[in-house]
């Protein structure tokens, strides 16, 4: 089974969305990655493995919806519709843009979600009375299994109703049951470590203002990493793997 990873992302982030997926490319067995932006082509050149689509004309979010004009853009909702645009696809990872791979995170690809909608790390503050509510700046979809219907209940409930987290929220809440709790070394950040990770693999600055986070020496370090660059490592962490 390929691993495919997913970024989407309006213009002003474009720059976040190629710096989050070469630290992705530099440290994990990532076999295609597609972008979700509002231009038909990228404005830099990228590999071949990278697949970009203009969802700019997405039409599972009506712009009179209820969530159209919410802090977050359909750029975040569509995610919850992986199933329907990458349509042959088993399986994703969808992060955010604000994520940095730090080490070998190939295993996340194959998390035993088999049964489950999703695998995303709890955020322990608001899981409580038996709801596992999850933060989604890392999900691994089981996309095979939203294509039961799950996701167009997603979709239609996020056209009925306003909510403050968009997909966060309504994966969260419509697929209670069907949800692998994701080690949060695959999604470090202060909502989900409740006793901080010093070694994890994927460190997501939600919360944090883009002027700060950009400024860390690690973002510094793949902002500035080469296409090449992060390929070499990436052919070094791929040898490790039997395929």
């Amino acid at each position: 089974m390929d691993r495919i990873a997913v970024y989407t992302g309006t213009r002003n982030i474009y720059s976040d969305m190629e710096t989050a997926a070469k630290s992705l490319v530099a440290n994990s067995a990532v076999d295609k990655i597609h972008f979700f932006t509002e231009d038909e082509e990228f404005p830099s050149e990228l590999p071949p493995f990278i697949e970009v689509h203009d969802a700019s004309k997405q039409e599972f979010f009506p712009p009179n919806g209820p969530n159209m004009k919410s802090k977050f853009t359909y750029m975040a909702m569509i995610r919850i519709a992986m199933c329907h645009l990458i349509p042959d696809a088993k399986r994703a990872l969808v992060l955010d843009c604000d994520t940095v791979a730090r080490r070998d995170c190939t295993p996340v690809f194959d998390l035993p979600i088999s049964d489950c909608y999703l695998a995303a790390s709890s955020e322990w503050h608001r899981s409580n009375n038996g709801l596992l509510y999850c933060n989604f700046g890392v999900v691994l979809y089981n996309l095979d299994k939203m294509r039961d219907g799950k996701a167009d209940e997603c979709i239609d409930t996020l056209n009925r109703r306003k909510y403050p987290w968009v997909e966060q929220d309504v994966g969260s809440y419509l697929c209670q049951g069907h949800i692998f709790d994701m080690p949060t070394t695959y999604n470090s950040n202060h909502w989900t470590d409740k006793d901080s990770d010093d070694n994890p693999c994927i460190v997501h600055y939600a919360g944090m203002k883009r002027d700060e986070w950009i400024n860390k020496p690690l973002v510094k370090r793949y902002r500035s990493m080469t296409w090449d660059e992060a390929i070499a490592r990436h052919d070094d962490i791929l040898a490790r793997y039997d395929r």
